[in-house]
């Protein structure tokens, strides 16, 4: 589905009902079981009185069997309900139509996904129901008092000093640390999770830059979010001074290990001044641990992702609550990760723009090596 043509509101809507029922298929389960239960403790209390026990014991029984009956037939009828809905809903964002199999409360998730006709329907349905078991919700309001963090740690920085060979330690630190380059602010190891669970769900620059590329502010009155901040469905981090260096590191030994030699291959194969690599998990060195952050729940396609940033959207635009976000390494979840760096030559010098943990190599990004 296209941006405008309401995949953010079904989305929303998808996740709420979806919610919805999950949490009958549990409770209304245990709710119904503990009924049971009660009733039997009730009978065996009137049992053991003196005169007609046995008669009264009988009688809990027998009108507890059948309010439950009666609780069972109206839940089951809502989970129809929502099973219906859900499937409808489902069909909008994937365009597969097929109706959904009765699942008895107390079923459990799996059973709930292959309700779903096989294919790409129950495929995202899955993928809901996966990271709803693990999900995290950010209320715009917490994300309003999350931390916002402009200047670069003394810590940081000496760690980045400590990274380097001492022939080019300060030429990387003025590449890194340089005021148009935010790698450390937005990725670097003290960006706080609280802060990445603003920018993901609420699109917060955790640098609290108010400019026209990244202003942010959410309405008191009606909760409603705006922001002018650019993010996808992911906001990620390194986790050490030493993985944000890795890539830098690599990068470096890839063109000859001296800052001359850097800038000479820069000058070279980006003559346009604009240089964006991808350097491969394998060649920065980058393990699982070196990274860390949030994605959008059910965000496995491309598609589900566009739909899930478009319900993003629409709640800001609403003042509703927040889309689920699940935590992530993207180094150890994804089969062919690594790092993007984007470069800058400014005023004849060559600048660390940004340097994240990617997923996976975007179109737009060379991979270091494979220079034309």
């Amino acid at each position: 589905m296209a941006g405008n043509d309401g995949s953010g509101p079904t989305r929303r809507a998808l996740t709420g009902l979806l919610d919805a029922w999950l949490d009958l298929d549990r409770r209304g389960a245990e709710a119904l079981a503990q009924a049971r239960a009660d009733a039997m403790d009730v009978a065996r209390a009137a049992g053991g009185a003196r005169v007609g026990g046995a008669a009264a014991a009988g009688q809990v029984v027998e009108h507890a069997d059948a309010g439950v009956a009666v609780a069972e037939r109206e839940l089951a009828g809502l989970a129809a309900v929502l099973a219906d809905e859900c499937r409808a809903l489902v069909q909008l964002l994937t365009g597969v139509a097929g109706s959904v199999a009765p699942v008895g409360l107390g079923s459990g998730p799996d059973a709930i996904v292959e309700a779903f006709p096989a294919g790409d329907g129950r495929a995202y349905v899955a993928d809901l129901v996966a990271d709803a078991a693990v999900d995290e919700r950010q209320p715009s309001e917490a994300a309003e008092r999350a931390p916002a963090v402009n200047a670069i740690p003394l810590s940081v920085a000496a760690g980045l000093r400590a990274a380097f060979d001492e022939s080019v330690r300060e030429d990387v630190l003025a590449m890194v640390c340089h005021p148009r380059g935010h790698a450390v602010q937005l990725h670097g190891p003290d960006v706080s999770d609280e802060a990445l669970m603003a920018r993901v769900s609420w699109k917060k620059d955790p640098m609290g830059r108010t400019d026209t590329k990244n202003s942010w502010r959410r309405d008191p009155d009606d909760g409603t979010v705006h922001s002018k901040h650019g993010i996808g469905h992911v906001a990620g981090r390194f986790t050490t001074v030493e993985a944000l260096a890795k890539p830098l590191q690599a990068l470096l030994a890839h063109t000859g290990g001296t800052i001359e030699s850097l800038h000479d291959h820069l000058d070279r194969h980006y003559p346009d001044g604009l240089a964006l690599i991808f350097v491969a998990a394998e060649d920065a060195r980058l393990v699982p641990g070196d990274a860390t952050g949030f994605r959008g729940a059910g965000t496995s396609t491309a598609r589900m992702a566009q739909h899930w940033t478009h319900a993003r959207r629409d709640s800001m635009a609403n003042g509703g609550g927040p889309m689920p976000i699940v935590r992530t390494d993207q180094i150890a979840d994804n089969d062919r990760p690594g790092a993007a760096m984007i470069l800058r030559k400014i005023d004849g010098e060559w600048v660390l723009i940004t340097c994240f943990p990617e997923s996976a190599q975007g179109n737009d990004f060379t991979r270091m090596g494979a220079e034309a």
